[in-house]
């Protein structure tokens, strides 16, 4: 239940935010990479938050729930927000940025919960039911949104409902009590980056490929309705190009993906799953026509099914036991300070390239993380 609501928070602010500030707001590119950024200003902060949180006493759920429940007064406070575009931007921000400090949370609920054996397929389940609304809430908005934009506010309602609800599930959810960090410095943790070889190996690669993603994918919706591209597709071609069809591709593959992290080396899947996205990329800021950029964001969605089940578990393959959150931790922080970075990146760099030619720069990083998955699957059988 938890899970599946998160699909209407991810869809709502990730595409709808964006839209508004385009579109209502006619913001900057500023306060346009604002709205990824958001996200990772929470994983960014997440060694301090998990380091103070420590030294409450209390369980993993338990802190989560208190998060929802901010997160949706937040989301509230950004549905009033119709005549400030800073207001709409800081509540809004603010709450993404707590939903983002959920993860390493969440894999400690993982890691107690489910054995190595089958944590992938269960979290895949997961992962597909919050997929699964995500095109339902996103088709509803795109076509709520169609008549008239300013009526917003009621998506930021029923997100703030959303998180209500997942902090009475969470409340719920059997787990354990977060362990207190021996050290007295909350970023500690980070100097697993050169102790652990292999684990800071992993870390570099997933930098470069992160940032060719992140540094091109917030330039989805400025791709498709800026009139200086020539698309111009409506919020409804908008909402199915970046909600529903990734979604639905999502659904139907996010199980398989899930048996593959069980089943193969991880390298491996991770590399399978990078090969989809150097394409996705590729096609959907290379195509001329909204079929053509279906089937680009087809791709991403095939792409991301996989990212999703790697990102959340792969800590749980290379982590001493016990230490996943730890680990976790360090690979959030540095998923944050990339995102933080490459939406501006990216937004300030169509000033000097075309979306496409930035499009091909980002998809270069993505292919470049696959060839130097050789030598970290050499060094991790060492």
């Amino acid at each position: 239940m938890r899970t599946g609501l998160y699909g209407t928070l991810d869809a709502g602010w990730r595409i709808f935010a964006l839209l508004i500030v385009t579109r209502f707001f006619d913001g900057s590119s500023f306060s346009k990479a604002m709205v990824p950024a958001a996200y990772m200003i929470g994983l960014l902060s997440t060694p301090i938050a998990l380091f103070y949180l420590s030294r409450l006493k209390m369980r993993s759920a338990q802190i989560c729930s208190v998060n929802y429940a901010i997160a949706g007064a937040l989301f509230l406070v950004s549905s009033f927000a119709s005549d400030s575009l800073w207001l709409f931007l800081g509540s809004g921000v603010l709450a993404a940025a707590l939903l983002a400090q959920q993860m390493p949370l969440i894999v400690h609920i993982y890691s107690t919960n489910y054995t190595a054996a089958d944590r992938g397929k269960r979290v895949a389940h997961a992962i597909t039911l919050g997929v699964a609304i995500a095109p339902l809430f996103g088709w509803f908005g795109g076509i709520f949104l169609e008549e008239d934009l300013s009526r917003f506010p009621v998506i930021f309602q029923i997100m703030a409902g959303a998180c209500a609800i997942s902090a009475l599930c969470m409340a719920q959810m059997p787990s354990e009590t977060l362990q207190r960090s021996p050290s007295a410095n909350p970023l500690a943790h980070l100097s697993l980056v050169w102790k652990d070889k292999v684990f800071g190996s992993i870390l570099a690669m997933w930098m470069i490929l992160g940032f060719g993603n992140l540094a091109t994918m917030p330039l989805q919706i400025e791709y498709l309705s800026s009139s200086e591209y020539g698309i111009q597709a409506t919020s409804t071609q908008i909402a199915i190009a970046t909600i529903v069809i990734p979604s639905v591709v999502r659904i139907l593959t996010t199980s398989i993906w899930g048996h593959l992290f069980d089943s193969f080396n991880f390298l491996l899947v991770r590399g399978l799953s990078s090969a989809f996205l150097f394409a996705a990329i590729l096609v959907f800021f290379f195509s001329d026509t909204i079929t053509g950029i279906y089937i680009g964001s087809a791709g991403y969605g095939l792409a991301l099914a996989g990212a999703n089940v790697n990102w959340s578990l792969w800590v749980t393959k290379f982590a001493p036991e016990g230490e996943e959150s730890n680990y976790m931790t360090v690979h959030s922080f540095l998923t944050g300070l990339r995102g933080l970075c490459a939406p501006f990146i990216g937004f300030y760099m169509i000033g000097f390239f075309s979306i496409r030619e930035w499009s091909v720069i980002g998809a270069c990083l993505v292919g470049l993380s696959i060839l130097l998955l050789y030598p970290i699957d050499r060094l991790s059988r060492r």
